[in-house]
């Protein structure tokens, strides 16, 4: 992997991170348990901007790591879109599929 794989791989772990703090599934330092769903929303859309925007240009294992979180983050914001409190705002489809 090259300085720029690794820095693509750490964003996307960094944002994964941000996203399931988002989702109330992590404390955030300082603050401890918040959900936003707003928050993950935007996250998972910057995730998919990027999947998007990358398609057949990232090594095969970036593209597989992509997938997987975002397959995960939507199906944890659905989790918790269902939970009883904020009302969500769904991420945009892009039609790219997960």
């Amino acid at each position: 992997m090259d300085k720029h794989d690794q820095l693509i791989f750490t964003l996307v772990l960094q944002y994964q991170q941000v996203a399931m703090m988002a989702l109330g599934k992590l404390a955030r330092p300082g603050e401890g348990m918040r959900r936003d769903l707003q928050e993950a929303s935007y996250c998972i859309d910057l995730l998919e901007a990027l999947e998007v925007k990358l398609k057949d240009r990232l090594p095969e294992e970036l593209a597989r790591l992509l997938n997987h979180t975002l397959t995960d983050l939507r199906l944890n914001f659905v989790d918790e879109s269902r939970k009883p409190g904020e009302a969500p705002a769904a991420p945009a489809d892009s039609g790219a599929g997960a």
